[in-house]
């Protein structure tokens, strides 16, 4: 072959083999700037929903109200109650219920105890459910709205602000209940001889708390009750026993005039009744388990399973003081003692 044509041949195979490698290289950065691209695009995706869901999230939060406790819920609130409200008659503090039915007339808690939730608070609130709400009360509901409301003074309509759920009540009020029914009698002496005179009578001092445990018979007898002596807290556990031809239903005939003013310190916590039946009553009643119905005005706090009227609901302050609720890192505390006392005996029996 003439050495022209070699030196040709040669020259264009190093010029294919330089085409060749800038198609490579030139493949490789489009490859490359594709591949960040899409990565870029991945993230930036990524980083929107994550923005979208974190404010959905704080919004949230901002909507739920905080925990609160038995304390706040009696001093914030006039009544608790788990399932149905029917009443013509006034509620003249804080709602919250699981089904209002029938409503009339509802007050923003004139005793002004600062709150985050409105005058009426429900999940359901039926056709009749509606009424007057005054004192710039609101309403709030969670799952269903077919009442109509007067808002009188301001407040408005809303929908879950605050969200709740019944059980952010009822749980801490439950524990109450029980933490109640656990104590022993304690500076009281009850004289139930005399239906007229029913007193009880407390035996301690200004600062200190008188615990009965009574049955449902003895409350029922009473005619008239009466108290005697002076005390911070009054705590009245009442018991089924049997009396009643209705399975652990209590009607309460007697008058409960509040004679002593004590209505603000007493708490009647019926442990295990079913339905309670009021003629007009005073103190803070916890009756979870009932369906209390009242022929008069109940001044004081109510926590029950449903309430009807007409009697109506009168808000008063709570102002003895409830047994303290061990912190949840205190129960952590005493099950590591616990442990370790069980752990000692272990080795001591072993030895």
């Amino acid at each position: 072959m003439a050495p022209g044509i070699a030196q040709r041949q040669q020259s264009c195979h190093k010029n294919i083999s330089r085409s060749k490698l800038l198609i490579s290289v030139s493949f490789g950065l489009k490859w490359r700037l594709t591949l960040f691209l899409t990565l870029n695009l991945l993230i930036m995706r990524a980083l929107k929903t994550l923005a979208i869901s974190t404010v959905a999230s704080l919004a949230a939060v901002s909507a739920q109200a905080a925990s609160l406790t038995s304390s706040q819920i009696l001093n914030q609130f006039n009544a608790v109650i788990t399932g149905n409200v029917s009443t013509t008659s006034d509620i003249e503090g804080r709602l919250v219920v699981n089904n209002l039915v029938q409503g009339a007339t509802f007050y923003n808690n004139p005793r002004g105890n600062a709150s985050d939730y409105s005058a009426v608070n429900a999940i359901n609130i039926g056709a009749n459910g509606g009424g007057n709400v005054n004192n710039a009360g609101g309403v709030n509901w969670i799952n269903s709205n077919a009442g109509h409301f007067n808002l009188n003074g301001g407040g408005s309509v809303q929908h879950g602000v605050p969200t709740f759920s019944i059980s952010d009540f009822s749980t801490p009020l439950n524990t109450l209940e029980a933490q109640l029914a656990g104590m022993t009698s304690a500076n009281s002496l009850l004289n139930s001889s005399d239906p007229n005179n029913f007193t009880f009578k407390l035996t301690g001092n200004a600062s200190s708390t008188s615990v009965f445990n009574i049955t449902t018979s003895q409350l029922a007898s009473a005619a008239t009750i009466k108290f005697s002596g002076v005390a911070d807290t009054v705590v009245i556990n009442v018991r089924y026993d049997g009396s009643s031809s209705t399975d652990k239903a209590l009607t309460i005939n007697g008058n409960f005039n509040d004679d002593t003013h004590l209505g603000n310190r007493i708490i009647w916590n019926f442990v295990d009744t079913t339905a309670v039946n009021f003629r007009g009553w005073y103190g803070t009643v916890l009756a979870g388990t009932s369906d209390v119905q009242a022929g008069s005005a109940m001044n004081g706090f109510l926590y029950a399973e449903s309430y009807t009227g007409p009697g109506e609901l009168h808000d008063r302050n709570f102002l003895g003081t409830l047994p303290a609720v061990p912190e949840p890192s205190t129960w952590a505390m005493m099950g590591v003692g616990l442990a370790g006392l069980a752990l000692v005996r272990r080795r001591q029996n072993k030895a």
